[in-house]
């Protein structure tokens, strides 16, 4: 597979001795080796923009399906915080575009998903993943939420979107996973709750492991890291959220956006989500326009929705 392909490349790239070797000065040389290896990246990433080119083509031109389906954990006895938090912020953002969505419960909706991320749309003959690149799925068919904000709006709605990728995510990631216990009582027993023994504490484990590698690349593990200082970045990412917020009813007006997605999903997930330290929820309910902001999300966009019901733990 192309994507593959390009991985490959850059990790021998940054890693190979041969290939530093020949980094001096300004001038970088390829032995024969390495330019078959260019030519091949530069081959699959040509074929990748086509596909994509491609494929956004065939994304416009099919409608809105009336089946169009979002999978995601089982609400009840499954689904984590960062998770519901995501489907939440899709399921927000789709409301807000006027498109019908039908949410389903899957116990291996993360193993649908082709980045093993959540939550995942299928919709005709698509299958997408995460937030963003369902927004931009959305946008290909013409649909936006942001089509109306000056660039200078639009830089800002993607640099807020950004923090929260940035703070909120991985503060929910360190409390599921890092946090002890939040890890024994609730994410150890709803993560492995589909599965028997052992295949339940395996798929933990490797979790666990991979959540706690991704942590301490970003400067997120417990090295770095205490509930405590997690608890002040998301005060910090708050207080900036507070501040452009102001007594608006949406981040940029009258309409809302992709940014009030997002933040609707993440804070009103954290509020509504009893954990055994629930320190992150008081830190954003100390910010009363958030609240409210919240509220005014919940009342129109699903006030005939139960999707949006707390997290049992």
């Amino acid at each position: 597979m192309c994507p593959q392909t390009i991985t490959f490349y850059s990790n021998k790239c940054s890693k190979s001795s041969s290939c530093l070797d020949l980094h001096i000065g300004n001038y970088r040389i390829y032995t024969s080796e390495l330019i078959r290896q260019k030519v091949c990246c530069t081959f699959c990433v040509g074929m990748t923009l086509l596909q994509d080119a491609v494929l956004g083509q065939m994304a416009a031109s099919e409608t809105w399906p009336d089946d169009a389906a979002l999978f995601k954990p089982d609400q009840e006895n499954q689904i984590l915080i960062n998770e519901n938090a995501a489907s939440l912020a899709v399921q927000a953002f789709l409301r807000m575009c006027d498109l019908n969505i039908k949410v389903e419960g899957r116990s291996n909706a993360e193993f649908m998903s082709p980045s093993g991320k959540l939550p995942v749309l299928l919709c005709g003959k698509f299958v997408i993943s995460e937030p963003i690149p369902i927004f931009q799925f959305v946008q290909q068919k013409g649909i936006t939420l942001s089509e109306d904000l000056s660039e200078n709006d639009q830089q800002d709605m993607k640099a807020y979107i950004q923090l929260i990728n940035n703070t909120l995510i991985p503060a929910e990631l360190f409390i599921m996973w890092l946090h002890r216990d939040t890890l024994k009582q609730v994410t150890w027993k709803r993560y492995g709750h589909p599965y028997p023994w052992p295949l339940n504490h395996i798929l933990c484990f490797r979790k666990r492991h991979s959540t706690i590698s991704y942590l301490n690349a970003i400067g997120w593990g417990t090295n770095n890291q205490s509930l405590t200082t997690i608890d002040e970045e998301v005060r910090n990412c708050c207080a900036a959220l507070s501040q452009k917020l102001a007594d608006k009813k949406y981040f940029f007006g009258s309409k809302p956006t992709e940014l009030d997605a997002m933040v609707y999903g993440h804070l009103y997930t954290i509020i509504t989500t009893s954990l055994p330290d629930n320190r992150l929820a008081k830190t954003i309910q100390q910010f009363g326009n958030l609240v409210a902001f919240c509220q005014n999300i919940d009342r129109d966009f699903f006030a005939n929705c139960n999707e949006n019901s707390e997290v049992d733990s």
